[in-house]
């Protein structure tokens, strides 16, 4: 088991068995459902199209699997927008706001049990194979997150364990004592920007790649050089990524939340309503 001590030394350390398996099970009931109506809504036919109270978690991760690649096929946007439900729904909030992932984390940031801590970009990432859209290079979360902050990252599996062939996480041990490397910004068309740790910088340590068993979290420091494999599977990977940062800490000043509607706006809506009506 890593300890605090692991943790200062090499930059991570991976907690075991913290997210109990039946919060894994209740989300895949929550992406079964979801996957199953934008089927539906979007007249999208699949073949055996399973009823929520016939499937069994883990035995029908495969048919998820298809579903979702399904929608990936028809809409791209469409997987996007699941994506971003699953964020909000309890059941991912109940894994977020885990008292043994807190304390981890404050233990990791020397913080007291009242001290507060906020959760910055925790969300579920649905890799399908061989999609590299989102793949990252080689990088630090440092210039991924509200500037000027003091946090500790996170990632775990989620509802699938995390193996080479599906391109779990990779990282260089100690890399975090370099500090902010030198890196540079790359915005690529058509896919998530980059902003890349320089090769030589990256050469100077050992590559680990570090798959995980559905329970346990990966806890990092915001300066270890990391990125995910390939997804060279037939599988989709689900993993957590997140942020817990130090509101304790003197330059911390939270964001704005801004949210952009895919459809109409409130004022089309009311407009929309009230001009009908007349």
């Amino acid at each position: 088991m890593h300890t605090l001590e692991y943790f200062k030394k090499n930059g991570f350390m991976v907690k075991k068995n913290l997210v109990p398996i039946n919060l894994h099970e209740e989300l895949f009931y929550v992406f079964y459902d979801l996957s199953k109506n934008y089927l539906k809504k979007n007249k999208i036919k699949i073949k055996n199209l399973k009823k929520i109270e016939n499937t069994k978690y883990p035995q029908d991760l495969k048919y998820l699997d298809y579903m979702l690649i399904s929608l990936l096929n028809f809409n791209k946007n469409l997987v996007g927008e699941i994506y971003d439900i699953i964020s909000y729904t309890s059941s991912f909030l109940k894994i977020v706001s885990l008292d043994k992932v807190e304390n981890e984390v404050k233990k990791i940031l020397s913080l007291k049990n009242l001290n507060s801590i906020y959760s910055w970009k925790h969300r579920v990432r649905i890799d399908p194979p061989n999609d590299v859209r989102r793949t990252y290079g080689w990088h630090q979360e440092i210039f991924y997150t509200i500037p000027e902050t003091r946090f500790v990252q996170t990632w775990c599996p989620i509802i699938r364990d995390t193996t080479k062939n599906n391109g779990t996480l990779e990282i260089c041990p100690k890399s975090h004592k370099e500090g902010i490397a030198k890196q540079t910004w790359k915005e690529i068309k058509g896919r998530a920007t980059q902003i890349l740790v320089d090769n030589e910088v990256v050469n100077k340590y050992k590559k680990f790649t570090l798959p995980m068993k559905v329970g346990d979290i990966l806890f990092f420091d915001p300066h270890l050089f990391h990125r995910s494999g390939t997804n060279l599977s037939n599988e989709v990977r689900f993993s957590m990524v997140g942020m817990w940062n130090d509101c304790t800490f003197k330059k911390f000043t939270v964001p704005k939340p801004h949210f952009q509607y895919r459809t109409i706006s409130e004022k089309q809506y009311y407009n929309h309503y009230f001009n009908n009506l007349l």
